[in-house]
């Protein structure tokens, strides 16, 4: 795929990004940064977009991260640390030159079904056993 192959739009909303809810990547200054690093490094710029919203949704799961491909939602949750958002971007380029790639073990323990509603899955992910 070449021009805008997809999105990725980070939640920095009401629960994503502060200390409370969500994790090493916090406050949101610091989430912002640290994404706006890594995604200049990744070689996905003019290929996938990045972009910050307000409240993506499921507020139990913060950090939440959608990433939008080949027509397809890819929803993560407890995206607490820069070693989870490098390996969402190297699966995102990936995915511009792959219609069907793998999901690495340490996303696909994140990934959720959302179609909106509520405040997130059910079950929430235990935050012990994802940090």
């Amino acid at each position: 795929m070449v021009g805008d192959a997809g999105l990725i739009l980070t939640c920095a909303g009401c629960c994503c990004g502060h200390p409370a809810h969500g994790g090493a990547l916090s406050p949101q200054r610091t989430m912002k940064a640290t994404l706006r690093r890594l995604y200049k490094a990744s070689g996905l710029d003019g290929r996938v977009r990045l972009a910050f919203t307000d409240c993506l949704g499921p507020c139990s799961e913060a950090n939440v991260i959608l990433l939008y491909l080949h027509g397809r939602p890819w929803w993560f949750r407890r995206m607490n640390a820069p070693e989870l958002v490098s390996a969402l971007l190297d699966f995102a380029r990936r995915a511009t030159t792959d219609a069907e790639p793998a999901l690495p073990t340490e996303l696909s323990t994140r990934s959720f079904s959302w179609i909106g509603g509520g405040i997130g899955p059910v079950p929430p992910v235990d935050a012990a056993a994802t940090s």
